[in-house]
C-alpha cells in the first residue's frame, strides 16, 4: 500500500537522503520516494503505519516534520 505525506525542513540533496534512510529504517516500509520540491514522500509499506511512528523516526535524523495528505 502506497501512501502520500507532505514533509517539512529539508533543504538540500542532504536532507532528502536523510529523510529517505530514516524513513526506510521503519520497518514496515518498503520504499520512499521522498522529494524536495514540493516536500513530500510517496511510501511504499507492508502494514499499516502510524504517522506518529514516522514522526518518531524522522525526529531522529533531524528537525523534519510529516503530515499524511489525505
Amino acid at each position: 500500500m502506497k501512501k502520500k505525506y507532505e514533509l517539512n525542513g529539508m533543504s538540500c540533496g542532504g536532507c532528502v537522503s536523510n529523510v529517505k534512510r530514516a524513513l526506510l529504517q521503519v520497518p514496515a516500509v518498503s520504499d520512499a520516494d521522498v522529494h524536495l520540491n514540493p516536500q513530500e514522500a510517496i511510501i511504499t509499506f507492508n502494514e499499516s503505519v502510524a504517522v506518529d511512528v514516522l514522526q518518531t523516526q524522522l525526529n531522529k535524523a533531524g528537525h523534519y516534520t510529516i503530515k499524511e495528505v489525505a
